[in-house]
């Protein structure tokens, strides 16, 4: 299947940085929880499956929540 795949990197709110960090790419993959394991092997997923076929999947990196969220394309 087809998504639009967006990775939301958010950062703490100090420091002065940016609140977060985004990059959208379009992909293909039949399992987008098993997409974000290659990608992220260590990481403890938070996935969320909504009725329209997009999944929403949390985690934790060094501290910063990161969210991958993949809409049909």
């Amino acid at each position: 299947m087809r998504y639009e795949l967006i990775i939301d990197e958010k950062q703490p709110t100090c420091g002065g940085k940016s609140g977060s960090k985004a990059d959208i790419r379009t992909i293909e993959t039949d399992d987008p929880v098993a997409f974000v394991k290659a990608e992220e092997p260590n990481a403890d997923l938070d996935v969320t499956k909504n009725d329209d076929g997009s999944y929403i999947i949390r985690f934790e990196r060094g501290g910063f929540e990161v969210v991958y969220e993949f809409n049909v394309d």
